[in-house]
């Protein structure tokens, strides 16, 4: 998938974010900002619908903060992982 550069470089940086997120108690909103973020980038690109469905389909329960720590940065790889899958295509 070929994405616009200003996109790429912002698709990157969250990756790099959610594929190894800080320890913080803050952790819920910085994640929920990323992939908000994410999710507004992809939205424009029909190849990454999946991706966009699927961090948009995990936002619900770090709303509300459902998931310890250690399941939330499990949950945020795993985003990080799927985003690196269209970013190295």
């Amino acid at each position: 998938m070929k994405m616009r550069n200003d996109d790429l470089k912002k698709i990157t940086e969250i990756k790099q974010y959610l594929l190894d997120p800080p320890v913080s108690f803050k952790l819920y909103d910085y994640a929920l900002n990323y992939l908000n973020d994410a999710i507004s980038v992809l939205k424009g690109y029909p190849a990454a619908k999946d991706t966009a469905d699927y961090l948009q389909n995990i936002l619900p329960a770090i709303e509300n903060k459902n998931l310890s720590q250690e399941e939330l940065r499990k949950i945020l790889k795993d985003a990080g992982i799927k985003i690196s899958a269209l970013t190295n295509k």
